[in-house]
């Protein structure tokens, strides 16, 4: 059978495994994550031809991307259908949503329905995406892309680490639209990673002008990177045309002013990404720094950490206030970004002036006066003296001096980071919460039992 006689469905979900409403966030920080490729034809799935793209942690249930299509009939074959798993909060399943992305000078608002599973399964915002939408050209070229349902956390998406499988998925999902439409371009063989039209459309981006992509299209009017040619186009027709409408200023402001204080921390948030910024921080303070944006809620949301020496660049936008935090997270100052970019150094204590030089000869100090030394304190019968303090005896085993602290049974000095949690699956948890032995899964009819 060939692909011209096969028909489509096309249904992507992304979301996050079953056991919580909402930890997108905390997976997407998953070192192990990786993301998955694979197309066959699934006999589970009526033997159609179906590709599979999946983000999650190999061999486990921590998922957090999930994306099938397939050639299958279908009464939208331009169309996918997308579940992304986000923080919806208490919206009622089926309820009207938007869905905000946005990274990297990217920035886009789609609307769906909320979606709830009943039971294990996945929960977010169901849309319907054209193949051709400018978010999959973002998929394709972004590093990162965060999305959300305005009002509530933010979740991220890696895709630099796999971006080809990215674009293979996408391209055997629009081979499927091509074959159920009868296009004559099925029958075209799919550029390579190293083919001409990829090299040749590397060439037009890295001269990012509209005369370079419209070359391009002359050679290669059709299939992925044609796409990607219009979209580029469309997107720098846009940035002329905002450029040539926008009033000239009369007046530029070359002070940007003082950046707000920490304790301006809960009035501060991002307002609107519409201006792009650059911002690099260079730690010299002779300690470690974290980095943390105060998001479109006020909330703070990290974006990495700094050795002292290292430094990190970011790309933001005007209004959007970034807070330096010392390791516990304590807030120690905040920057907002300048137009164009911005470098800031993150200094230690400044040293105190010297004294400027007597004018005049000053007479001889008087001679120091002894202090007495404090006595040390007496303790009652139920203490014992550690460091000059009167500490109970029931405590002295844990107490730890100044600049240490308890953590694991002893005293370390400052902040020492916790070891990484184990996620385990629900059954699991379920298992242990009900004394089965490990490895078998509780349920109300079945008692202990192995998990299937």
């Amino acid at each position: 059978m060939s692909l011209k006689s096969l028909p489509l469905a096309v249904v992507l979900l992304l979301g996050i495994s079953a056991g919580s409403p909402f930890v997108v966030q905390a997976l997407a920080q998953d070192g192990d994550m990786t993301w998955q490729f694979s197309e066959a034809n699934d006999p589970d799935n009526k033997g159609a031809m179906t590709a599979r793209l999946v983000y999650g942690v190999p061999e486990t249930d921590n998922v957090q991307v999930i994306g099938v299509c397939d050639a299958r009939p279908s009464t939208s074959a331009k169309f996918s259908s997308v579940t992304f798993g986000a923080d919806i909060g208490d919206l009622a399943n089926g309820q009207d949503a938007d869905l905000r992305f946005s990274g990297g000078g990217y920035e886009q608002t789609l609307q769906g329905t909320i979606q709830r599973s009943e039971g294990e399964g996945l929960n977010g915002v169901h849309l319907d995406i054209e193949n051709g939408d400018m978010l999959w050209t973002a998929f394709a070229e972004k590093d990162t892309l965060d999305y959300s349902v305005p009002g509530y956390r933010a979740a991220s998406l890696k895709l630099e680490p796999g971006r080809d499988k990215i674009e293979s998925f996408v391209e055997a999902c629009r081979s499927y639209e091509r074959a159920i439409l009868g296009s004559d371009e099925t029958d075209a063989a799919e550029p390579e990673s190293a083919s001409p039209e990829k090299e040749a459309f590397d060439s037009a981006k890295e001269l990012g002008t509209v005369a370079a992509f419209e070359a391009f299209l002359a050679n290669f009017p059709t299939g992925f990177y044609a796409d990607l040619a219009h979209a580029y186009i469309d997107k720098l027709n846009a940035a002329d045309s905002a450029a040539a409408s926008a009033p000239v200023p009369t007046v530029v402001a070359s002070d940007p002013g003082p950046d707000p204080s920490c304790e301006d921390l809960s009035t501060l948030r991002s307002q609107s990404a519409d201006t792009p910024a650059k911002i690099t921080f260079v730690n010299r303070s002779g300690m470690y720094r974290s980095v943390l944006w105060l998001d479109f809620n006020g909330q703070p949301k990290d974006y990495g950490g700094m050795n002292d020496g290292e430094d990190l660049t970011l790309d933001t936008f005007l209004t959007h206030p970034w807070m330096i935090a010392d390791g516990p997270g304590d807030c120690i100052e905040i920057v907002m970004p300048h137009a164009g970019a911005r470098i800031v150094t993150l200094a230690g204590a400044a040293a105190i002036p010297a004294p400027p030089p007597p004018t005049k000869k000053a007479s001889p100090p008087p001679p120091p006066v002894e202090k007495k030394k404090a006595a040390a304190p007496k303790c009652r019968s139920r203490s014992v003296l550690i460091d000059g303090k009167c500490v109970l005896k029931r405590d002295a085993a844990t107490y730890c001096g100044p600049g240490y602290r308890l953590q694991g049974g002893k005293c370390v000095h400052g902040y020492v980071k916790p070891k990484a949690q184990i996620r385990l699956p629900t059954w699991q948890l379920e298992g242990r919460k009900h004394g089965c032995p490990p490895g078998l899964a509780w349920s109300a009819q079945e008692g202990c039992h192995e998990n299937d």
